[in-house]
């Protein structure tokens, strides 16, 4: 478990591999916020996702209102953490 001030990572071994983003109500009220926010999220993961591994990503307030390039820097580098304990 990593945490930063707007995310908080869960990873484990798993034998499909894969990755989730979950943005609560008290995150962002409006369903689209919640929508962009976890497409955001989702497509900074990709690339960290291997067969061997999990990686649940949830956000925490204020993450709605980060511009991308924060938020990809402050999760991309969780995710790094993350990874680099599985190789």
């Amino acid at each position: 478990r990593a945490a930063s001030p707007h995310f908080s990572l869960v990873w484990g071994a798993s034998r499909e591999g894969g990755a989730a983003a979950v943005v609560s109500k008290k995150v962002a009220r409006r369903a689209t916020a919640r929508n962009l926010l976890r497409r955001r999220m989702l497509s900074v993961m990709k690339p960290f996702v291997a067969p061997s591994h999990y990686l649940v990503a949830y956000a925490r307030s204020g993450s709605d209102s980060l511009p991308f390039h924060a938020l990809s820097s402050e999760l991309s580098a969780l995710l790094m953490r993350a990874t680099s304990s599985h190789r």
